[in-house]
């Protein structure tokens, strides 16, 4: 299974998606696609955001996001004892802090939620699927993931777990 990461559900609301996407989730096949409940929360914090600006945008961005919560659409993983568990030792495991605290004067603050979202995946042995590959190599020298893997590149930054 791969859990995908935020930027790549958000690409598949573009009108044109990556070319790659479209294909990699079809071959895969859609019942071995996920997201999480961290993906929904990051995604309504965007919405929440825009809203204040683009009202329009975020009643779109709102719709989408419902259609895709619909039974049946999306497999969507919860932050389970597991996870949780595993999380909580992230957030206290120091060269992990960056993930959590924001720097100086920046104006969006830091959630954990690649954290989250890696803590869930390893739980339920799933490959992240992200464009952030950076962020997740981090987290997976001190926590490893089941497999990372970045659909648009269709490359493989961590070799899928036997």
């Amino acid at each position: 299974m791969f859990l995908l990461d935020t930027d790549i559900l958000s690409n598949l609301r573009k009108i044109k998606p990556h070319p790659h996407l479209i294909p990699w989730i079809d071959a895969t096949g859609w019942p071995e696609v996920a997201s999480s409940v961290i993906n929904v929360m990051e995604i309504q914090i965007g919405i929440e955001r825009v809203r204040r600006s683009e009202p329009a945008l975020a009643t779109s961005v709102q719709e989408w996001l419902a259609g895709l919560l619909q039974a049946g659409r999306m497999q969507i993983l919860s932050l389970e004892t597991d996870a949780a568990i595993i999380l909580g030792k992230m957030y206290e495991s120091p060269p992990l802090r960056n993930f959590l605290i924001a720097e100086p004067g920046s104006k969006r603050p830091r959630t954990g939620a690649d954290l989250a979202i890696a803590a869930i995946a390893i739980s339920a042995g799933a490959v992240v699927a992200t464009n952030n590959e950076r962020d997740f190599l981090t987290i997976h020298r001190h926590f490893p993931l089941p497999g990372l893997f970045n659909p648009l590149e269709r490359r493989w930054s961590v070799a899928k777990a036997p």
